[in-house]
């Protein structure tokens, strides 16, 4: 034994983290109440979201906007945390705001930065096109004067 893990522990090590990880989800899923009406309008917030990301996807200008209100409201996240610990008792059954910002990381920060994300594949898209089309219009530029310079030549 040279202190090193062989294959089998380092595979019995990630089953109990897949396990652990799936209990954790699985717990968090129920113990919390999605049918309470904040997180429905909680939701259909996230699809609003979603559809304007999707909407917009060709349109650079409402893209980098709705990316800084996206990321802005990440920032808020914390706030948002402790405003939603002192006030739960107002719109929730429980109180799922806890001090390390887990709850809301999950159900409100997440899905923000999935849509974040969504926007850089979108801009990076955009670019991949922007760089073809003037690549092709280099080459059609090059290939034109290129048959230009042969003409003045065979007339010469």
């Amino acid at each position: 034994d040279n202190g090193k893990p062989n294959g089998h522990e380092v595979a019995s090590k990630l089953g109990e983290a897949k396990s652990s990880l799936y209990n954790d989800a699985m717990g968090f899923v129920h113990a919390v109440d999605f049918t309470e009406t904040w997180f429905k309008a909680l939701a259909a917030c996230h699809v609003a979201i979603w559809l304007a990301v999707v909407a917009t996807r060709n349109h650079m200008n409402a893209q980098t906007a709705l990316f800084l209100a996206l990321l802005g409201a990440v920032y808020a996240s914390e706030r948002l945390n402790r405003l939603g610990a002192e006030h739960w008792r107002e719109f929730a059954g429980q109180d799922y705001f806890d001090q390390h910002g887990v709850f809301i990381s999950v159900v409100w920060s997440a899905p923000l930065l999935g849509d974040a994300f969504l926007i850089i594949i979108f801009a990076l898209r955009t670019s991949a096109g922007l760089l073809v089309k003037v690549k092709r219009a280099e080459l059609k530029q090059s290939a034109g004067g290129r048959s230009n310079h042969k003409t003045s030549k065979k007339s010469d």
